[in-house]
């Protein structure tokens, strides 16, 4: 290698702006927190195992709603959530404005599985309470009104689950949002800069 070529690289090196190793860090820990995400897709492909499980042992109409109704909901929701993160794993350079640019793509990724997950969870939740109920009334379980109220009971239960979980991710929801916002605006800010 000639001294020539070092001194043109290094001169290249030392053109580069430094990126804020703060940012850096923000990036990384979001990047490790989409990795979570995309890893607990195994979770409901586990309960979709489960409710095939069911159907092949009790293989009646409701079973085998419910099985083939939970791996569409599944194909869906992995298949859109892993389409939202498309992109948004690394940066396309080692500058602050290419950490900006993905930090937005993250932030967007985040709040289009927010809005999956407004969709998709009581729409989820609303076919798995009518096919049980199908599965329920068509094995006459409800024999009393304490098993009726039992069961009205727990559906009312698994609607304040989503509810609050849909609650709490509301408030992320404008926290990202507003994270989106001040990115965005910094990228204006370095776009006229340029």
């Amino acid at each position: 290698m000639k001294d020539d070529e070092m001194e043109i690289w290094r001169r290249q090196w030392n053109s580069q702006p430094a990126v804020p190793i703060d940012l850096i860090r923000k990036v990384e820990r979001q990047t490790v927190y989409m990795k979570f995400e995309n890893a607990a897709l195994i979770l409901p492909g586990l309960i979709g195992v489960a409710a095939v499980v069911a159907a092949i042992r009790v293989p009646t109409a409701p079973w085998i709603l419910l099985a083939i109704g939970i791996w569409c909901f599944n194909i869906i929701g992995g298949y859109l959530q892993i389409k939202n993160t498309k992109g948004a794993w690394m940066p396309v350079a080692d500058t602050t404005a290419a950490y900006v640019e993905l930090s937005i793509r993250q932030c967007r990724s985040k709040l289009n599985n927010m809005r999956l997950f407004f969709v998709m969870a009581p729409l989820l939740t609303t076919f798995v309470m009518v096919v049980v109920w199908q599965i329920i009334a068509s094995n006459t379980v409800l024999r009393t009104t304490k098993d009726f109220l039992t069961m009205i009971g727990s559906f009312a239960y698994a609607g304040a689950v989503v509810g609050i979980v849909s609650w709490i991710t509301a408030g992320k929801r404008k926290k990202v949002q507003a994270e989106l916002t001040y990115l965005l605006n910094l990228q204006q800010q370095f776009q006229n800069e340029a």
